[in-house]
């Protein structure tokens, strides 16, 4: 299966600097013997810290490691977190913030470290457009792929205009990388369209599933009544605040399981007390992987009312689990829905219509769970092998700052580069 989509390839762009007729080796031409990269995994916060981002990365990194590459991640310490760590093969740098705030958190000591240490990595990939940390890896001048998990505004009003200041830095960071993956069409005609020019070096790579490897707890792991899921980080625009509305309305009991921490939590705990007697809410917070695997094959629901979203990581984990999905209608939820099939469980709903979000988490819940494995989406060694060969490209070119510059025709205005096709597999 073919996970990685081609806004316009990325293979056969011809860079000038490079040789006349120099291009990116074809897909299908890359060494059988390919000797393993040494990747600097850069991103803000990592794992055991909960959000999409920060299980991506994760994911990302293992498949990379298990492949036999040499992994670093970089991060920012949080708490009393090891600043250096060994998780399986995965060595984890944590760095103290110099600036800590979870949106524009910045770390001096990682910015320094990745630059005086550019000589021990092939590549480097930094994640979040949404984050300063990027910009570590513009400094290192190391081949760089950049994955922004673009959103394409603030999440509050503050940060909206935050947003909008920072485009200027925001646009060098995209500009300056090597090559960029989207983790959905709907992220990537955002990215396109907000920093013209750089069509030619974004791609497509969905984010990955994996098949849960547990079987459904007999007695649904001690809740009363079916389960109604939803997991990621407690921040406003999120809006779980509705998704206890719409629970609350059901006509029959069920639970409502909210896995994940975050500045939100307090106030949502406020809301779900404030809204009794009703069907139990029950706060989770951060869970192992293992219990939230059990989750996810006991659910009835996985549910999300997001106003904002790159792709749905765990709705598309849910639905290859076997659980019904009900969720917000933005345009990557409407993605992953196409993505999953014509008849894949997805009802796309309208979080601040209480009815309708209600009444579609009654007739979910009512309805079978699905055979776990029926929906088919990209499996994370599939997305780990796209990234890999990419990696790859981009390592065999070099950073485009040593040599005059990766762009498509469009952007250069001339015929130095031009963009083929060749970057599909098979």
């Amino acid at each position: 299966m073919s996970v990685i989509e081609p806004q316009v390839s990325l293979n056969e762009l011809v860079v000038t600097d490079v040789g006349p007729g120099a291009a990116m080796p074809p897909r299908h031409a890359a060494p059988r013997n390919r000797r393993p990269l040494r990747v600097a995994q850069v991103v803000s916060f990592y794992h055991p810290q909960i959000g999409g981002v920060e299980k991506h990365v994760q994911c990302l990194a293992q498949g990379c490691a298990e492949a036999g590459d040499d992994v670093v991640v970089l991060t920012h310490q949080v708490g009393d977190a090891p600043a250096d760590e060994w998780i399986g093969a995965i060595r984890v740098l944590r760095f103290p913030m110099t600036m800590p705030a979870r949106n524009y958190s910045l770390s001096l000591r990682l910015f320094s470290y990745l630059r005086r240490h550019a000589a021990d990595f092939d590549v480097v990939h930094a994640h979040s457009y949404h984050t300063l940390i990027g910009h570590a890896a513009v400094r290192s001048r190391l081949p760089f792929v950049f994955t922004p998990h673009y959103h394409g505004t603030g999440h509050t009003p503050f940060r909206a205009l935050l947003h909008r200041l920072y485009w200027p830095a925001g646009a060098r960071l995209v500009r300056a990388a090597d090559a960029v993956i989207c983790v959905s069409d709907v992220e990537r005609d955002l990215v396109i369209r907000d920093f013209p020019g750089t069509s030619g070096k974004v791609v497509t790579i969905p984010n990955g599933t994996n098949q849960k490897l547990v079987t459904p707890s007999d007695d649904r792991n001690g809740f009363d009544g079916p389960v109604v899921l939803t997991v990621g980080r407690l921040e406003r625009y999120k809006n779980v605040d509705r998704i206890i509305d719409a629970f609350r309305a059901l006509p029959f009991r069920a639970t409502l399981v909210v896995v994940g921490e975050g500045p939100d939590r307090a106030r949502l705990e406020r809301h779900a007390k404030a809204t009794e007697p009703g069907w139990p809410v029950h706060f989770a917070g951060r869970i192992p992987d293992s219990a939230l695997d059990q989750l996810f094959v006991t659910a009835k629901v996985v549910t999300s009312a997001s106003d904002h979203e790159a792709f749905g990581l765990t709705l598309a984990e849910g639905l290859v689990s076997g659980a019904r999905v009900v969720a917000s209608a933005i345009p990557a939820h409407a993605e992953l829905a196409r993505r999953s099939g014509e008849d894949a469980p997805v009802t796309i709903v309208d979080p601040q219509n209480t009815r309708q979000f209600a009444d579609s988490l009654a007739a979910s819940l009512l309805a079978e769970r699905a055979p776990a494995g029926s929906i088919k989406l990209p499996s994370w060694a599939e997305v780990v092998q796209d990234t890999r060969e990419l990696y790859s490209r981009v390592h065999a070119l070099g950073h485009l700052s040593d040599r005059g510059g990766l762009t498509d025709a469009s952007a250069r205005g001339s015929g130095e580069c031009r963009a083929a096709t060749g970057l599909e597999s098979s």
